[in-house]
């Protein structure tokens, strides 16, 4: 009799990890690594820039404006994800693969506002809407790890930068700057209606959508965006992502310049440059796992901010220590990103999950509006110490702003 129990729980088991693994981890991960190209966009500027007749900064502001649609498309798009996940993924990819052939039109007719359109407006929606698709699903499949469940279609985010930029150079020797990015829309295209089509969430949680598709009196979250921007709780939450996300974005443009200004050579400036992309990843990787293994999992962002603060600091007493602060700063600045969806659900339930980590994810649109804008202004005017001081100051008062967030 435990011989036939055995065996039946070890099939249960193995069909179990299968599903996990057909239905969650690769759809999540070819969904991510597709738009998180986004963050390759700098590869593009500057020969579109030659090709349109306009200056660089005004064509990088299409990444501004995606980055910006990103975090609006997270935020609004939450409901089609809690209520239908496939249809968000069909959304999400049809917008950004349609924007991917709007900006290669605007490359072709030379029009910088049909770039801003196709890139800023559509693959930033449709960009931020995949991104947060697969999230409930994991977490969902994987209720023991929330956190390192979450952090898979993230991490796997920030490897399709590198991931954009290696199709890039495959292409450029035999496709125009246009043809690149209608390249790209075909090349992403197979993998992400292939991932649409596979995700979908666990038996049980699909049976209870349909149940409260049925009788919505059987949901007791009584969730609307009105009751969630009147609850301090979240606003404190949606602070933290602000600072965090503004902080770390603060310094992407400034890396190279900061290395220079304490007389870094080429080398290592190259070196740590391309370990700051790594070092993304594995802080995501790294403080999401962490925090699976702690009572209180919200004290993952208090340390990690400790240790933002900590590094900030240190190029102030020992300037070429800037290399290490960058590396470290670039995976707490991602671990904010895979922590906060299993924080969330600690705290909200996963009913409502992908509205409620959308809406915070609003506060990465505003935060690609400023964080690097004010950035730039300070070291033009101060230097590396100004940089320093405001993102100690920023640093410092999200810790503080935290502390109030584990007063519930």
């Amino acid at each position: 009799m435990n011989n036939a129990v055995s065996k039946w729980q070890a099939r249960h088991t193995s069909i179990l990890n299968r599903k996990r693994f057909w239905n969650a981890l690769v759809p999540a991960i070819l969904l991510a690594l597709a738009v998180g190209q986004i963050y390759a966009f700098t590869i593009f500027s500057d020969p579109i820039a030659k090709r349109i007749g306009v200056s660089q900064p005004r064509v990088q502001f299409a990444f501004s404006l995606g980055i910006f649609f990103l975090g609006m498309g997270a935020a609004f798009f939450g409901k089609i994800v809690e209520k239908n996940i496939r249809l968000s993924g069909f959304v999400g990819l049809c917008l950004f693969l349609s924007g991917l052939l709007v900006t290669a039109l605007g490359v072709q007719i030379k029009s910088l506002w049909t770039i801003y359109l196709g890139y800023g407006f559509m693959v930033g929606l449709g960009t931020g809407i995949i991104y947060i698709t697969p999230v409930k699903t994991l977490m969902l499949w994987f209720l023991d790890h929330k956190a390192i469940a979450a952090a898979v279609p993230i991490i796997s985010f920030g490897l399709g930068s590198s991931l954009c930029t290696l199709l890039e150079k495959a292409l450029r020797n035999c496709c125009s700057t246009a043809g690149i990015f209608c390249a790209l829309a075909g090349i992403y295209a197979i993998p992400m209606l292939a991932s649409a089509l596979l995700l979908h969430k666990p038996l049980k949680a699909l049976r209870a959508d349909r149940l409260r598709a049925k009788d919505p009196a059987t949901t007791t979250s009584g969730f609307t965006y009105g009751k969630l921007l009147s609850n301090g709780w979240f606003l404190r939450a949606w602070l933290f992502m602000f600072l965090n996300i503004s902080c770390g974005l603060s310094l992407i443009p400034l890396s190279k310049q900061l290395m220079n200004t304490v007389g870094l050579q080429e080398a290592a400036i190259t070196l740590i440059l391309t370990g700051c992309g790594l070092m993304n990843g594995a802080g995501r990787l790294i403080f999401a796992w962490w925090s699976d293994r702690l009572k209180q999992r919200i004290n993952i962002l208090l340390i990690l901010l400790a240790i933002s603060l900590g590094v900030m600091l240190l190029p102030a007493f020992l300037p070429l220590a800037i290399g290490l602060t960058l590396l470290v700063i670039n995976a707490c600045y991602g671990a904010g990103f895979s922590t906060i969806p299993a924080v969330l659900a600690d705290h909200f339930g996963m009913n409502d999950i992908s509205k409620i980590h959308g809406a915070v994810l609003s506060a990465w649109g505003f935060a690609g509006l400023v964080g690097n804008q004010v950035s730039l202004r300070v070291f033009a005017r101060w230097g590396l110490i100004g940089v320093i001081v405001m993102l100690a100051g920023g640093y410092a008062l999200n810790i503080v702003n935290v502390l109030t967030l584990r007063k519930r």
